[in-house]
C-alpha cells in the first residue's frame, strides 16, 4: 500500500450562530437544558459528517457539548467548561488581562481558583461514547494542558504556578486513562501559551508529562497553538496573541514525552525549515496546512505543497496534516472548504 500522510482536526468545528440564541432562551426558561443539549448533538453530528465528507482521517465531535456560545472561543470551551466540573474553582469568573504581550489589554474572563485541584468527571467519555455511536472512523479527544490552567486562571490557592499546573495534571490524568482504557485512538492536550513563554517550559513540560502518565494505547498527542481568541463571534474570525518563532518551541518538543506534535505552520510563513532537523527522530510532526484567521480557503495545491516542503525533511511517515488550530470561529462553508482543501492536498503531497 502506497504511504498516506493522515488528516485530522485540532478538535473544534465551526459554532452555530443560533448558539448563543438558544443559551439566552435557556435563561429566560423558554427552553430546558435537556433541550440545548440535544441542540448541541445535532450541531456535533453535523461536525462529524462534515468531517467525513471532507475526507478527514481521525475525527472529532467539533467539541460541540462544550459550549454555550462562543464567545471568547477557547476560553469559554477550553477553561470554563472543565473549571465548571472541577472541585477547587470558585464559580465566579473574572476579568484578566496581561496574558499575551501581543496585546496585554485583551481581557477574557477567567476561573478563581479557591482551594486545592481534585479530580472529578470531565466529561470526556461521554464525548467518545458520542463519536463511537456516531462515526466508524478513528476518533479523537483533545483536553486543555495543565500549563494553560496555570497561566489562564486566577490562583488565590496555591500563589504558585507551577503547583497549580501538577496539580491539574493529575486531575487530567485521571480522565486521560480512562480515554486510553476505553480506546480512544488519538488523544490530545492543547497549550496555546506554552510556546512564547520560555520561562515556563521546564515545569510545563513536566506537567504534561505527567497529564499523559499511564497513557499506553493511544497515540499522545500535543497541539502547540498560538492563539485563537475572538471576543465577537458575529466576526467569524480569530486572533493569533502568542506568536513566536518556530525555534522557540524546540525545548518542549524535545522534552515532551509525547508521539505527535501539531502545530501552526503554514500561516507564519516559514521559510528557512533548517530548524526541522532538530525536530525529535521518533515524532510525527501535525503540520498545520491551513490557516483558521482568514477566509480564504487554500487550493489543494497549496496544501500539498507545504507538505512536500515538510516531507523533504522529516519523510512521509513522520508527518500528518492538520489545520493550524481549531475551526470554531470560521463559516460552515469555510471551514469545510479548508478541511477538503487540506484531505485533497495531502492525498496530492504523496502522488
Amino acid at each position: 500500500m502506497a504511504a498516506k500522510i493522515l488528516t485530522t482536526v485540532i478538535g473544534s468545528y465551526t459554532v452555530p450562530d443560533w448558539y448563543p440564541a438558544l443559551q439566552a432562551a435557556v435563561a429566560k426558561g423558554e427552553i430546558t437544558s435537556d433541550a440545548f443539549r440535544e441542540a448541541k448533538s445535532i450541531a456535533a453530528r453535523a461536525a462529524i459528517k462534515d468531517q467525513e465528507k471532507a475526507g478527514v482521517d481521525i475525527v472529532s465531535d467539533g467539541e460541540m457539548f462544550r459550549r454555550d456560545d462562543n464567545r471568547f472561543g477557547p476560553p469559554n470551551a477550553m477553561i470554563h467548561h472543565f473549571a465548571g466540573k472541577i472541585p477547587g474553582f470558585s464559580g465566579e469568573l473574572r476579568p484578566k488581562s496581561g496574558i499575551s504581550p501581543v496585546a496585554p489589554e485583551a481581557s477574557l474572563p477567567a476561573p478563581v481558583v479557591v482551594s486545592r485541584r481534585a479530580p472529578a468527571p470531565l466529561g470526556l467519555l461521554e464525548e467518545l461514547r458520542f463519536l463511537r455511536k456516531t462515526t466508524i472512523r478513528r476518533v479523537k479527544i483533545a483536553m486543555t494542558g495543565p500549563h494553560m490552567f496555570a497561566r489562564v486562571a486566577w490562583d488565590e490557592h496555591y500563589r504558585d504556578p507551577e503547583a497549580l499546573a501538577m496539580d491539574m495534571a493529575a486531575v487530567i490524568n485521571e480522565e486521560l486513562r480512562q480515554l486510553d482504557e476505553a480506546g480512544c485512538e488519538v488523544i490530545q492536550l492543547d497549550e496555546p501559551i506554552l510556546w512564547f513563554l520560555a520561562a515556563d517550559q521546564s515545569w510545563g513540560i513536566r506537567a504534561i508529562n505527567a497529564a499523559f502518565r499511564g497513557v499506553k494505547r493511544a497515540k499522545r498527542a500535543l497541539h502547540l497553538c498560538q492563539g485563537n481568541y475572538n471576543p465577537d463571534p458575529s466576526a467569524h474570525m480569530g486572533l493569533r496573541i502568542f506568536p513566536a518563532e518556530f525555534s522557540a518551541i524546540l525545548p518542549v518538543l524535545q522534552g515532551a514525552k509525547v508521539d505527535a506534535f501539531l502545530m501552526a505552520f503554514s500561516s507564519l510563513g516559514v521559510e528557512d525549515l533548517s530548524v526541522l532537523r532538530d525536530f525529535p527522530a521518533n515524532k510525527t510532526l501535525g503540520v498545520g496546512v491551513v490557516d483558521v484567521q482568514r477566509h480564504e480557503v487554500e487550493t489543494a495545491d497549496a496544501v500539498a505543497a507545504t507538505l512536500r516542503r515538510v516531507i523533504g525533511i522529516l519523510g512521509p511517515k513522520r508527518v500528518w496534516a492538520n489545520p493550524d488550530c481549531g475551526l470554531n470561529h470560521l463559516p460552515r462553508d469555510v471551514a469545510f472548504g479548508k478541511l477538503a482543501a487540506m484531505a485533497e492536498g495531502a492525498r496530492l503531497a504523496m502522488a
